[in-house]
């Protein structure tokens, strides 16, 4: 809903695809939080809210990469899915990657991927799909923490 703080994880390792992300999702939406994790072990221990992340705010909706270190996006996908708690299990899980190959597609969702999205290369179609994410599931959608 308009004007209610979203809060979102964002789990990618590259500190400019995190920059434009901020710019792209800041340019008229200021009630949206970031909060960043750099693998996939942090992002599940953020979600659980072990060691450092204890006091971490639940997030409303994550934005996964793939291809990160440590822990890639399927395994964090994969735990998630299969984790005990179900608002771990229903929380919304964008797939956010450079990836467009088929078989990425169909394990996302295999993993129960909110949704899949291939971030464009070039910076106005970046903007223009972040815009139209941002529209659709800070807006939009329905998400489980509201039901």
């Amino acid at each position: 809903m308009a004007g209610e703080l979203r809060r979102l994880l964002v789990v990618e390792d590259s500190e400019s695809d995190v920059e434009l992300l901020r710019e792209a999702l800041s340019d008229s939406e200021p009630d949206v939080a970031m909060d960043i994790v750099r693998h996939g072990e942090d992002a599940l221990a953020f979600l659980r809210r072990e060691g450092e992340f204890a006091a971490a705010a639940h997030p409303d909706l994550v934005v996964l990469d793939l291809n990160l270190p440590r822990m890639g996006g399927f395994e964090v996908l994969k735990a998630l899915r299969a984790d005990v708690d179900p608002r771990l299990r229903r929380l919304p899980v964008v797939v956010f990657t450079t990836s467009s190959a088929r078989s990425d597609v169909e394990t996302a969702y295999d993993l129960h991927a909110s949704s899949f999205v291939t971030k464009p290369t070039a910076f106005e179609h970046y903007l223009d799909t972040v815009r139209a994410f941002r529209e659709f599931w800070l807006r939009v959608a329905r998400l489980p923490a509201e039901a």
